[in-house]
């Protein structure tokens, strides 16, 4: 195995344990479907992290040809990212001490500032990849710094209204889904490069 291998381990081993997260939440929301009040904001957050760990996985596998020297300070400033969309994912779902809460409303509403700073988190060490580990420039970011500034716009004006939130999702979600459909481009045979 080389450096690479070992660092996609890990990282593929995270983005799963997000992955079972978004699942087992998705599933325990259908299995208690008629006691549950959906929210419309959080369900669009939660099928966008799980779009977003599904990427992090398919595209963890340019740095197979990125990455020249594997020191451990790169491998761990990889690993950020699926961490934090971990720490997202199973924010996203009520647990523990709230696992009777039944309102998602109320809980998106009361957690929404915490899920928005973990995304504009999320944001900024993905900018950082692009710049340190991808070779894109700083204004090839310009789409993602337009994100953050919409994430702190709504945390520094405090918005409460749900209907600006569902906007913002639906926005948000819109522009996953499109980045998706228009920019796929084909996994990296990766056995090509060992030859």
């Amino acid at each position: 195995m080389d450096p690479f291998e070992y660092v996609v381990v890990i990282t593929s081993l995270i983005s799963g344990l997000g992955i079972a997260q978004i699942l087992t939440g998705t599933a325990d929301i259908i299995s208690g479907l008629k006691n549950i009040k959906l929210s419309g904001s959080l369900s669009l957050m939660v099928f966008t992290t799980f779009l977003n760990l599904i990427q992090e996985w398919y595209y963890n596998y340019q740095y197979a040809t990125h990455v020249a020297s594997w020191t451990l300070l790169v491998v761990l400033g990889l690993l950020i990212y699926p961490i934090l969309l971990f720490v997202l994912a199973r924010m996203l779902f009520p647990t523990g001490l709230k696992s009777g809460v039944t309102d998602l409303r109320a809980y998106f509403q009361e957690q929404w500032k915490w899920l928005y700073g973990i995304s504009i988190s999320i944001i900024v060490v993905s900018a950082f990849h692009d710049v340190f580990y991808s070779g894109f420039t700083l204004l090839d970011q310009t789409p993602k710094f337009i994100i953050i500034s919409s994430y702190l716009f709504f945390i520094v004006l405090d918005v409460k209204s749900q209907k600006a939130h569902f906007i913002f999702q639906l926005f948000q979600t819109a522009g996953v889904v499109g980045f998706i459909v228009f920019t796929d481009s084909p996994l990296i045979d990766y056995n090509l490069i060992n030859e």
